[in-house]
């Protein structure tokens, strides 16, 4: 046996309170470093995304961990006339989901918990399963035998009445989690699903090409998703042809390729093992990164961290910000430095390309020339793109919401916090 998610011990701000004490207040008046998301964006990008995928004959399954709030989950299952199937990074995730009373509103049937299964986590998934009954199903990851064999010993302990819905993670060469479609691992793992069918049952195959940030153009990207279809295709082809059974889901996605899917590439892979999803997850707010790929564009971009200077450097062209590692993270691009100026519009010339744990060093974009009068000044606000959005909103303990490109809050969304 383990413990469970405690949601009574992570203790979150007041939604109440915030807004209180923040909606209509302008951007001027925020402490920084500060989050900022826009509303209307955030809306247009669920849209987007879930038609493209609709339009071209797919299902769609939206991956809350970028923001982990309840007011950005909903928009995601609200797009397109309605997505209902999830993706959870993290237990508390699960749970969220249940307790905003999504799944009681019919607007989410269907959860997957994305990290490959582990013993310590069954507690949580028998309990979550119990609490939303019929009304939705709580599917979880697979990429190894000996990961069935403990969920068969949970099930033998507890007499659990229901077969555990996996899907099979499949590794297209990213190299994180899941096994190669072609490998002695993966036959292993559908054998041992095979000889476990009391008690395990198959619901998909599933791939995630991280690769896919690489792309620097729509056939770049039109190319990875192509590449992510034959990949879960061999491997529910080489499952069916060891004698699995069953209607299967085939799922893949990465923000990237998720804006690259293209009907000409669904049509190359006629005859299917199962039908096609698409799962993505940084596509409702996107990021430098996503910028990078040439496949978003700057104006679809519905996250920033607001900062402001707090120094600056004639002799060497610089100036500082409270902007650091704590509220960007360190992670990289291909864009260089940890984030772009983007407003005000005369300092779009300057990125953020230094950090330490709490000080920010704006820099002149390599090839830019920057006018003296567009120099930045002391007390002057910034609001940056970050490279990552995922990591970023993980960075702050709540984040302020303006609309369609405004400059007073409209609302604050408070994340989920904890695993």
């Amino acid at each position: 046996m383990s413990t469970f998610t405690s949601l009574s011990l992570y203790s979150l701000p007041s939604k109440s309170a915030l807004v209180d004490e923040f909606v209509g207040q302008p951007l001027s008046a925020l402490r920084t470093p500060a989050l900022i998301v826009d509303r209307k964006k955030f809306k247009d990008n669920c849209g987007r995304v879930a038609s493209n995928a609709k339009e071209r004959g797919m299902k769609f399954r939206a991956h809350v961990k970028t923001h982990k709030t309840t007011e950005g989950t909903r928009m995601q299952v609200e797009a397109a006339g309605g997505v209902k199937a999830t993706i959870a990074s993290t237990m508390v995730e699960v749970w969220q989901i249940i307790e905003a009373g999504l799944v009681k509103e019919g607007l989410v049937d269907d959860i997957l918990y994305s990290m490959p299964i582990s013993a310590d986590k069954l507690e949580d998934i028998n309990s979550s399963q119990e609490i939303v009954g019929k009304q939705a199903t709580i599917r979880i990851m697979v990429d190894h035998a000996e990961q069935i064999k403990i969920l068969q010993a949970f099930s033998q302990k507890i007499q659990r009445s229901i077969k555990w819905s996996v899907f099979v993670k499949v590794d297209g060469g990213g190299k994180r989690a899941g096994a190669p479609a072609e490998s002695e691992q993966m036959k292993g793992l559908i054998q041992a699903l095979i000889e476990s069918q009391d008690y395990v049952e198959i619901f998909g195959f599933y791939s995630h090409f991280g690769q896919s940030y690489a792309s620097d153009s729509l056939s770049a990207g039109s190319s990875y998703f192509a590449g992510e279809i034959n990949c879960v295709q061999t491997a529910a082809k080489i499952a069916r042809n060891l004698g699995a059974k069953g209607k299967w889901i085939l799922s893949v996605g990465a923000t990237p390729t998720a804006h690259a899917a293209v009907q000409e590439a669904v049509k190359e892979h006629g005859g299917l093992e199962g039908e096609l999803e698409l799962h993505a997850g940084c596509y409702c707010m996107c990021d430098l990164q996503q910028c990078a790929t040439s496949l978003v564009s700057y104006s679809q971009v519905a996250i920033s961290v607001l900062g402001r200077v707090v120094s600056v450097y004639p002799l060497r062209k610089e100036a500082m910000c409270d902007v650091g590692a704590l509220s960007v993270s360190k992670d990289t691009g291909r864009f260089p430095g940890f984030g772009r100026v983007v407003k005000p519009d005369y300092a779009t010339g300057w990125d953020l390309g230094r950090i330490s744990q709490e000080h920010g060093t704006l820099v002149h974009r390599q090839g830019k020339i920057i006018k003296e009068e567009n120099e930045l000044k002391i007390g002057d606000s910034v609001q940056i793109i970050p490279q990552h959005a995922c990591l970023v909103c993980a960075c702050f303990p709540w984040l302020y919401v303006v609309d369609d490109g405004g400059d007073e809050v409209v609302d604050v969304w408070v994340p989920w916090k904890g695993w």
